[in-house]
């Protein structure tokens, strides 16, 4: 697996919808579980982590971890959410010593079980290959975050040609060019929809555009020296 397609598997982690209109009220059940496994992911590929710390966080409450599990050997985690009725608006929060912290921000509030929250997650030499001169030329400040972005359509496939942005604005957007790995010089989405926005920290909302289609935003957070990933789609 090379370095571009690592932001591929944990974006697509976020896709996939608990309602068809997620605005309209639904019936939530009582706990729902989310599952997922970690995964490393640098220029050789990608192995399973054991032993990564998941903790389920609401953006109402970001100190206070309402459910956590730690990997198996296979990489293997199920949180156990009580909703108390409502759906979770919340986050991921993914650490293991040696790795960024990662944190996975779905695309709308879960209410309904969700078996795709893979992580996937970067040793801060990895994180300096794409980031660095070589590929994106970002210069990321330490003192800010990074957040992956994945692009989709209605029927939950990646977007190509489209730009991503952020509020307040990332000083660096970067796209995967033809070779599929991140690119300085690419200036949309590729095929695989994904964008990578450097330099942002605080709450940001994220956007899309692209010809032809609407996407909704949405918040996310960005914390220094992390990795935030999400996604967009209409």
């Amino acid at each position: 697996m090379s370095i571009g397609r690592f932001a591929v598997i944990f974006l697509a982690a976020c896709s996939g919808s608990t309602s068809d209109t997620p605005d309209a009220p639904v019936n939530v059940p009582q706990t729902i579980l989310i599952s997922g496994t970690a995964e490393e992911q640098d220029s050789g590929g990608g192995g399973p982590l054991e032993g990564v710390l998941v903790e389920a966080f609401t953006n109402a409450d970001e100190s206070t971890v309402i459910t956590s599990a730690t990997t198996d050997a296979q990489g293997n985690y199920t949180l156990t959410v009580t909703t108390n009725g409502a759906p979770l608006d919340g986050f991921l929060k993914a650490t293991k010593s040696g790795l960024i912290t990662t944190f996975l921000y779905p695309p709308e509030p879960l209410a309904a079980d969700f078996d795709r929250a893979s992580i996937n997650m970067l040793s801060p030499d990895t994180f300096d290959l794409v980031q660095g001169g070589l590929l994106c030329d970002a210069n990321q400040d330490p003192a800010k975050g990074t957040i992956a972005m994945l692009v989709y359509d209605a029927n939950d496939a990646p977007v190509a040609g489209a730009t991503i942005s952020s509020s307040p604005a990332a000083s660096s957007v970067c796209y995967n060019g033809n070779s599929g790995l991140p690119s300085d010089s690419a200036t949309a989405t590729a095929d695989d929809g994904i964008g990578l926005m450097f330099n942002v920290t605080g709450d940001v909302t994220v956007s899309a555009t692209a010809p032809g289609q609407t996407f909704r935003s949405h918040s996310v957070k960005a914390r220094a020296a992390t990795f935030t990933t999400t996604l967009v789609r209409p």
